[in-house]
């Protein structure tokens, strides 16, 4: 059904997508109490995924309900310009692979 090489592409993902799970759910533990800024905004914007499913099932918050004026800046700079930059990293770490191994 599937190729050796779809199948670890697809052992890839889904390791990755637990890793981030795991992740978010033990480093980016929003505490309703606590004042978050703009490097708490960055670090809840990029797992703003996983904590939202996560907060589906445990009631847990995917947005600090008290935040100064820049963690609002911080959370979509998290959603977007992170990932966004990651996935550049990988596009050209992928080209210099592919370059390296010719």
């Amino acid at each position: 059904m599937f190729t050796p090489a779809q199948r670890l592409y697809i052992l890839f993902l889904f390791t990755l997508v637990a890793i981030m799970f795991l992740l978010a759910a033990y480093t980016a533990w929003i505490d309703p109490p606590v004042t978050y800024g703009f490097w708490g905004g960055v670090k809840h914007g990029f797992f703003a995924v996983q904590n939202g499913i996560i907060g589906l099932f445990s009631g847990r918050h995917y947005y600090a309900p008290l935040h100064t004026g820049w963690y609002r800046w911080g959370y979509w700079v998290g959603m977007f310009l992170i990932p966004g930059f990651l996935r550049i990293c990988f596009e050209v770490l992928e080209i210099f692979l592919q370059e390296w191994l010719r």
